[in-house]
């Protein structure tokens, strides 16, 4: 009988290693499992983090060197120009307030509806975005894809001073 008691007792200790490994290796695996769910969110929260800084980094600089007190002009790709005031620059757009632009006349007609005409031959005339026949608002959203380049406008230029005068009629 001394002999059964021996070998159950080792299959008891043989039985207790087997389940302490068995939960040492779940531990190990929940271990693991916590330790990749952390570096996922660290990784997600440094990626959000990152991104959100980028966007405000990107919104402060973008309106570095407008003068909100000034006009400014924007030249687009397809030659038009408009005049009037940066509200905002981000990534995709400008949107641009109050808005001027020229148009060319001959013989008081507009200049699209005859053929091109020299300089000196075209008189211009400063527009009030507003008046045309699809009655746009003052406000306009430039792609800045479009956008060749934009200034600032002096106040004592010739098309701030027009602004001015049509402004005060």
């Amino acid at each position: 009988m001394d002999n059964s008691n021996q070998v159950q007792v080792r299959k008891s200790s043989s039985s207790s290693s087997q389940t302490n490994a068995t939960s040492s290796l779940k531990s190990k695996k929940s271990n693991k499992t916590i330790s990749y769910a952390i570096g996922i969110v660290v990784l997600i929260v440094l990626f959000f983090g990152g991104y959100f800084a980028l966007q405000a980094l990107n919104k402060s600089n973008s309106m570095s060197g407008v003068n909100t007190s000034q006009y400014q002009a924007v030249f687009l790709t397809n030659g038009q120009a408009y005049f009037g005031k940066i509200k905002s620059i981000n990534s995709n757009f400008i949107d641009l307030t109050n808005i001027y632009y020229l148009q060319a006349q001959q013989n008081g007609q507009p200049a699209q509806t005859q053929p091109k005409a020299t300089t000196s031959q075209a008189n211009l005339s400063l527009i009030k975005l507003g008046g045309e026949i699809h009655g746009p608002e003052s406000e306009m959203f430039i792609a800045r894809d479009q956008v060749l380049f934009w200034e600032n406008l002096k106040n004592s230029g010739q098309v701030v001073k027009a602004i001015e005068r049509s402004s005060n009629n």
